[in-house]
């Protein structure tokens, strides 16, 4: 058997929890065999792969000298020899600014770079003047560019990249490791409304709580149960405690994936509803969260922000609002926990679209396809 042509798949770091569906993408490979390249790896018990290529194995005086090197010219050292140890025939680098960063190496061994924009890489750093002209080169010297979606790939063109050069490649879920459950599987004492994003600001997670609250009056039984963490917690806390929601609302910290599908399993309703961040940072696409939560069954509260309406159709698998609507979230987190057969229809249709749009075996296929084009 002939041996499979190699992808060297380029993150920085390798990899937080709340990338799963780059792991997904490695492991969605069937025909290119996939190795990993990075500055740095976490959490490798919750995604083992190997060979992973890091550079924090290096000994202490060749990284240092990479890390000169790099904050001289903004590009990546050393990554050169492990490409020419694995014989590779693609670079594909995770988030624009990695793809600059990775311009030398494919350079110097002379293969493509295919470039995965996901979300502040084409809104928050486009708005610096250092990563303009670092775009301009990765666009000029880059083969191709990836985006989960229209809105996203209309927003590469907006910051320079060549329209011929981008290609839409959705997102996909493991549809084994996602079980569609029933309504009548979902059952409970009280309704669960789940939100399952990082505490960051592009999540909106203030005008999650704001229209949880409206509904609570007219649904004495709801909770509202929180998957995440970070910078914003305190924020997120003061908010709880001002809307006097205390004791509704359940603050789970970060979650295992198991876990975290494990309460889509027991969710009414997913509330995501994303906004642009003062800084401008964005979804980019749409966040992987609504996909799983679909593929689990689950209707979805969100905004109509970035590729959302296109992952989400709209009073088909859920319902959409401008961004920081509080009143039309609440609208239809109302209409959804007063109709448990609303929610069944939306759950089954969107079980539907993952199955046809997100199936990470078929977006597995087309990005191989992709790697097919860019080498020829």
């Amino acid at each position: 058997m002939a041996q499979q042509p190699v992808v060297a798949h380029c993150a920085n770091p390798f990899l937080p929890l709340t990338m799963v569906w780059m792991y997904d993408q490695l492991r969605s490979l069937k025909r290119y065999r996939a190795v990993v390249l990075t500055q740095g790896e976490q959490n490798r018990e919750a995604f083992p792969f190997e060979p992973v290529y890091s550079s924090e194995r290096l000994s202490a005086w060749r990284r240092n000298l990479y890390r000169a090197i790099r904050k001289v010219r903004g590009t990546y050292a050393g990554y050169g020899r492990w490409l020419r140890q694995e014989e590779a025939v693609v670079m594909h680098a995770h988030f624009g600014q990695e793809g600059y960063r990775c311009l030398e190496a494919a350079r110097e061994m002379q293969i493509p770079l295919v470039t995965t924009f996901y979300g502040m890489d084409v809104s928050a750093l486009p708005r610096q003047a250092v990563w303009q002209r670092r775009f301009r080169r990765l666009f000029a010297e880059g083969d191709l560019f990836l985006a989960e979606g229209p809105c996203m790939g209309e927003n590469l063109v907006g910051i320079g990249c060549p329209t011929e050069k981008v290609c839409i490649q959705k997102l996909g879920v493991d549809l084994e490791a996602i079980s569609y459950v029933s309504p009548e599987e979902r059952s409970g004492a009280s309704p669960v409304v789940l939100t399952y994003a990082a505490f960051r600001e592009k999540k909106g997670l203030v005008y999650a709580l704001r229209a949880f609250q409206r509904v609570c009056e007219p649904h004495p039984e709801v909770r509202m149960r929180m998957i995440g963490d970070g910078l914003l917690r305190g924020e997120i806390e003061a908010e709880i405690g001002r809307l006097g929601l205390g004791d509704r609302v359940i603050l789970l910290g970060m979650q295992s994936h198991e876990a975290s599908l494990e309460e889509l399993g027991r969710a009414a309703v997913l509330l995501y509803p994303s906004v642009t961040a003062s800084d401008g940072d964005t979804e980019g696409g749409a966040p992987v969260g609504l996909i799983e939560a679909m593929a689990s069954g689950v209707p979805v509260v969100s905004s109509i922000h970035a590729d959302i309406p296109h992952v989400v159709p709209d009073g088909q698998c859920g319902l959409l609002f401008p961004e920081k609507d509080v009143a039309g979230l609440a609208e239809g987190l109302d209409f959804l926990l007063g109709s448990a057969e609303r929610r069944a229809e939306m759950g089954r249709e969107g079980r539907k679209h993952v199955e046809v749009h997100h199936n990470l075996r078929r977006q597995g296929e087309h990005l191989e396809g992709i790697y097919d084009r860019v080498r020829a």
